[in-house]
């Protein structure tokens, strides 16, 4: 009976530790990715022209409110489409925006500033991002639910719910708590993929989506060393004329690229990740384009890349 007791007391100190919530938002977490030049066919990856890491920065003051700066940053390559350099090497560091995590009520919300794929409709206003509280049945919310369903019509009124939630151990080996729900489409898979998040890391493949021929190549936690980072610029501070702006937006005609940047190349990205425009012009006709949302990446005559958006009408 004694050695009973004993099995269900570390029984009960490890279902503990298992069920403790695990903070997505804190600093030395790497999500490292490439992202593949695809010619003609989206879901055919055949070079590596761009990689980076999306990881948290420095604490910052918004309102009386602590954010943590959420950074992207850009790695060297070998060539301009070869694989990336290893140890990994930061070339350029931008902000994306500021995210905080309460950690009492398991919520994270975010504050975009228009740099990265934005599933949150309001840009450089708080909004509430991952929600680690729901329930079995709950309904998901907005950002969480336009990121999962990340090329659905986010003016559809439907909100789907959450199909169950499980402990589960991760592709890290990490047990973590996943929420599913309705499935999302991947254009590069013909069948709806299950949707879902993960306590403390994101999607499956981190916090923050991307087009769809970029591929999540490594997770880290730790320091800079720990995970073959090499950088002096880990937090270099945003510099608001590294910015694109994008105008008129929403356009029916024109747009023109507003930039203190010395551009070189201008590409117009569709949601499939196809490049359907190529110019080397600051004002550019898109009345051609079919309607929806499209992705602008500028690269500098330094071979810095800048992403922007706009919705063609």
């Amino acid at each position: 009976m004694k050695y009973l007791y004993i099995l269900m007391f570390f029984a009960c100190i490890n279902q503990g530790n298992a069920q403790k919530y695990q903070p997505l938002v804190g600093e030395g977490k790497y999500w490292i990715y490439e992202v593949y030049g695809t010619g003609d066919n989206p879901c055919d990856y055949k070079w590596t022209n761009d990689a980076h890491i999306h990881h948290f920065g420095i604490d910052t003051l918004i309102n009386d409110i602590t954010y943590k700066k959420v950074l992207v940053s850009r790695l060297k390559l070998f060539s301009s489409m070869g694989p990336t350099v290893r140890p990994y090497e930061i070339t350029s560091t931008n902000v994306m925006g500021f995210i905080r995590e309460d950690t009492l009520v398991k919520k994270v919300y975010l504050i975009p500033n228009g740099y990265f794929y934005n599933p949150c409709k309001e840009e450089l206003k708080e909004n509430l991002f991952f929600d680690f509280s729901l329930e079995q049945g709950d309904t998901l919310n907005e950002c969480l639910r336009n990121s999962i369903e990340r090329f659905g019509n986010p003016d559809e009124p439907f909100y789907p719910k959450v199909d169950s939630v499980k402990y589960e151990i991760d592709q890290y080996g990490i047990k973590r708590k996943h929420f599913y729900s309705f499935g999302y489409f991947e254009p590069c898979n013909f069948w709806h993929l299950p949707g879902y998040i993960i306590e403390g890391f994101g999607f499956f493949d981190g916090p923050f989506r991307g087009l769809i021929n970029r591929k999540l190549i490594n997770y880290c936690e730790g320091t800079l060393s720990d995970c073959n980072i090499i950088s002096g610029t880990k937090d270099t501070p945003f510099d608001n004329s590294s910015r694109i702006t994008i105008s008129p937006n929403p356009s029916s005609e024109f747009i023109t690229i507003e930039t203190a940047l010395d551009i070189n190349v201008v590409e117009i990205i569709d949601q499939n990740g196809m490049a359907v425009l190529r110019v080397n012009d600051k004002e550019i006709d898109v009345s051609h384009l079919i309607s929806g949302v499209y992705f602008v990446k500028c690269i500098s005559i330094k071979s810095d890349i800048y992403y922007g958006k706009f919705i063609k009408l």
